[in-house]
């Protein structure tokens, strides 16, 4: 079984043993109470959850009172991979697009993904070309025309904005 890392425990919330989870995933429908959890990699009932202020707020069967609550300080919450994948969004995984070929708008080879980069802002995807250059585009929706789990699109306009990749 493949488990997402999705949240951490940060601290309990009030007395009833009710923890607050720091997402690490942009999907708020995870933390909705509809999907199996996991703490620690480990089966946990969540009787309820609610999405607040960027953070998600869970009860679990499991958590008691605020003292078992803090035994899960820094806990980290899974959800299977396969659950992951039900939930609608446009959320992609990294290593789902790792080795897949970039097309451009016109059905041209552009490169193969190598690996994704982030700074803080937006994804960075790492593409080496034909020519065995390696570069770095942004991943943004101006330059990834469309993103499928075959196939990715990117417009041939901001070919001129790439730039070498130093490792």
């Amino acid at each position: 079984m493949d488990f997402l890392c999705v949240g951490k425990i940060v601290k309990p919330q009030g007395i009833k043993g009710e923890v607050k989870i720091l997402p690490l995933v942009d999907i708020p429908a995870i933390f909705n109470g509809k999907h199996k959890l996991y703490l620690d990699k480990r089966e946990a009932k969540c009787l309820s959850c609610a999405y607040r202020l960027g953070f998600a707020y869970a009860k679990f069967a499991e958590i008691k009172d605020r003292n078992m609550a803090e035994n899960y300080r820094n806990v980290e919450v899974f959800i299977e991979k396969e659950d992951f994948y039900k939930i609608p969004s446009n959320f992609v995984l990294t290593d789902d697009i790792i080795g897949e070929q970039i097309y451009d708008e016109n059905g041209e080879y552009v490169g193969q993904i190598q690996g994704v980069d982030n700074f803080g802002f937006d994804d960075v995807i790492v593409i080496k070309d034909g020519d065995e250059r390696i570069y770095q585009v942004p991943f943004v929706g101006d330059i990834f025309k469309s993103a499928g789990k075959k196939m990715f699109v990117i417009r041939k306009e901001y070919e001129g904005a790439k730039t070498d990749y130093e490792n």
